[in-house]
């Protein structure tokens, strides 16, 4: 039997970090389920069914990664709340001369 040794391969600390949450399904089902409409953390609770400790924490990383957007929100009583939603349009992965690399099309910014 023959083994085979692994493809070595050059990854960043970033795009390692990507990868890591695109393999995680609570941050794929978080870019998911905020693609189309902007929700707050506890919406993206209830939707996913997912502990708020464990929210934050992917929120966090996405966050980190540049693939949420985070806007604020002032409520009628006064209370700010933060709605997220994701930038992403396509995510494309590529290996190329034992480097991997990782292009993300996101969804531009809104100027008023």
């Amino acid at each position: 039997m023959q083994i085979l040794s692994p493809l070595r391969v050059k990854v960043d600390t970033r795009e390692k970090q990507i990868l890591q949450a695109l393999l995680d399904k609570d941050c794929l089902a978080i870019l998911h389920i905020t693609k189309e409409n902007a929700m707050t953390a506890s919406m993206i609770c209830t939707c996913h069914n997912i502990s708020p400790s464990a929210a934050y924490r992917k929120l966090k990383l996405l966050q980190k990664l540049n693939l949420l957007r985070v806007t604020y929100n002032i409520q009628p009583n006064g209370k700010k709340s933060m709605l997220f939603q994701s930038k992403t349009i396509r995510i494309n992965i590529r290996l190329c001369e034992s480097q991997l690399l990782i292009h993300i099309d996101c969804i531009p910014l809104m100027t008023v």
